[in-house]
């Protein structure tokens, strides 16, 4: 009797404590978030940054790091943090994406990828950019800037439903 008494003592606990282990977004790879895709019904939610943006370090500082965020992203999409002006060579959907400037003396400018997947909006690129693609490759919605925890709750339950 003594033991059932701890096990409905401590399961509660160690129910919660794992609860409270998802306290981050849990990032992939490009290519591990396309092969999932493909096989599932959830989208990929691509979180284009770029260093030394303020709006980019809020989003992940607040934002992304919120619990209901979290659980949100983690539980429907799969997520990809990429950097919209890396030198290196992405592949994604079989292609290789670059960026035209790639030298390392080069002044950071925008990935291919980048480019490929994120419309201007009034002529101009914003940081950060959130994209939601689906398995096949198809683009489903954009949205740039700093989203605050409701924006982003607001914007992601409505793709989801």
């Amino acid at each position: 009797m003594k033991k059932y008494l701890i096990i409905l003592i401590l399961f509660p606990i160690i129910l919660f404590s794992q609860e409270s282990q998802n306290s981050s977004i849990n990032w992939l790879t490009l290519s591990n978030a396309e092969m999932l895709a493909k096989k599932s019904k959830k989208n990929m939610l691509l979180f284009f940054y770029r260093e030394n943006c303020d709006f980019c370090e809020k989003m992940k500082n607040q934002t992304l790091t919120d619990p209901e965020v979290i659980n949100l992203i983690n539980d429907n999409f799969f997520p990809v943090m990429l950097d919209g002006k890396s030198k290196k060579p992405i592949i994604y959907n079989g292609i290789e994406y670059t960026n035209e400037k790639s030298k390392p003396e080069d002044p950071p400018y925008f990935h291919d990828l980048f480019k490929e997947l994120v419309d201007l909006k009034n002529d101009n690129y914003y940081w950060p950019t959130i994209v939601i693609v689906n398995g096949e490759h198809k683009k489903i919605i954009q949205g740039s800037g700093f989203w605050p925890k409701e924006q982003t709750l607001r914007n992601l339950k409505q793709i989801i439903h």
